[in-house]
């Protein structure tokens, strides 16, 4: 009972606040810790939250420091606490239909409250901390939390090579799961474990809980000096897979590579390996029936004008041949490739539109499974901000779910509100 009221409590203070700031005579900022440290408003690293822009990507690469800086304060000095809060309420209605289908399902829920904490330390700011904490539906996780020391070699806050260990996302600078506008999770992410964390199951995909790997990472940028230049990001790096439903035990690291290239201040390429190591279908409990799954993608983004269009391939092999059949079955052994394409319009820098508070936006994912019927989603969202640090979100998709060995999936449509505060 008292977890709900400080649930509620905290509700009520982030609307509060939201609504001073919308209120208030002078502009707001951006309102998490990075903003109040560095000064800058939520839009010098952010085309719409989460989403980095190439000013973003730079800075956290850079440790969170933006290499113009001349100085930096040790962490006793600074002058805010590095810690955000951010609450989301959620109402969402699914509905199958099918073989299998489970009728209907409507929800109305908190359903996280996270803390968000984040700075570089030192003078120097040569260490850098990130760390959220979750809670959900009574329950208490850790998200990403890691530590990365910064400027191995090269000028201070360049960001020319770094090391990062704990848990974090691996993706592409630009595309990854933190990174998602769109809150419908990707294929590449949910079904191919090629981008970012991975989900372990729920009643419904939006409430599966989100896992990412513990690694150890070399990381490094180099930014044109000059506008229109072209920027290289890369980074390798070799993760623990995650233990997922207590039945995969995952005992070897996997390795992975990522490498992109923004050139023209719009145009943006990128791709990802990734040597997963998953259980065979032999037997989840033993070791020898680990096997190694070769998984990679190519991406790119481009931004013209208020738009921002973005499209990948990614593919996950199957598990390798054994020789006594055993692993060809379509339900184990299955190649999947995906196809996304998605558009988001953010008319920020448009000076003749009234109202710039809008976000609209559309993604269709697509995904080919060997021996096994195709499967699509279909996504369209639109963002109201109340205020800098308060939005409206609304989603509604439609899910064809393909076949596997025969059988049908389970079709649906759904559709999902959000009230998302940060502070």
């Amino acid at each position: 009972m008292r977890i709900c009221r400080l649930m509620v409590a905290v509700m009520l203070g982030s609307l509060a606040s939201g609504l001073v700031a919308m209120l208030a005579p002078q502009e707001a900022e951006a309102i998490p810790a990075f903003s109040r440290q560095t000064g800058e408003s939520c839009s010098t690293c952010h085309t719409a939250f989460p989403k980095l822009n190439q000013t973003g990507q730079n800075f956290r690469t850079n440790g969170f420091r933006f290499s113009e800086d001349k100085e930096w304060f040790d962490i006793q000095d600074m002058k805010h606490v590095p810690i955000s809060g951010e609450i989301e309420v959620e109402a969402e209605f699914n509905k199958e239909h099918g073989v299998g289908a489970g009728g209907q399902e409507t929800l109305l829920k908190i359903d996280e409250l996270a803390l968000l904490a984040g700075a570089p330390l030192g003078k120097e700011g040569r260490f850098s901390g990130y760390g959220v904490l979750n809670f959900s539906e009574g329950n208490v996780a850790v998200g990403q939390a890691y530590g990365q020391v910064n400027d191995l070699i090269g000028q201070k806050a360049h960001g020319l090579l770094n090391v990062k260990l704990g848990q974090f996302d691996i993706a592409l600078p630009f595309l990854s799961s933190t990174q998602r506008v769109i809150k419908q999770r990707y294929f590449a992410q949910e079904a191919l474990g090629v981008l970012g964390a991975r989900g372990d199951g729920g009643s419904t995909e939006s409430e599966a809980a989100e896992y990412y790997n513990t690694g150890v990472e070399l990381n490094g940028q180099v930014v044109s000096k000059e506008a229109g230049g072209i920027t290289h990001r890369y980074a390798i790096g070799m993760f623990q897979p995650k233990s997922l439903g207590g039945i995969n035990h995952l005992g070897f690291p996997a390795l992975y590579a990522t490498y992109s290239i923004q050139f023209f201040e719009r145009f943006t390429l990128g791709a990802i390996y990734k040597r997963d190591v998953v259980n065979s279908a032999l037997d989840p409990s033993i070791p020898t029936g680990k096997k190694g799954v070769d998984k990679w993608g190519i991406a790119g983004e481009v931004k013209l004008g208020p738009f921002i269009a973005t499209a990948g391939y990614f593919r996950s092999d199957g598990l390798p041949e054994t020789g006594n059949g055993t692993l060809t079955s379509a339900t184990y052994n299955r190649a999947l490739q995906n196809y996304m394409a998605e558009i988001l319009f953010i008319p920020h820098d448009i000076p003749f539109l009234p109202n710039k508070k809008l976000v609209l936006g559309g993604r269709f994912d697509h995904i080919d499974q060997e021996l096994a019927q195709s499967s699509s989603r279909t996504t369209v969202m639109g963002r109201y901000y109340i205020a800098p640090s308060v939005y409206l979100q609304g989603e509604w998709r439609v899910h064809d779910g393909g076949s596997v060995a025969g059988t049908p999936g389970v079709d649906s449509f759904g559709a999902r509100g959000f009230l998302v505060a940060l502070y």
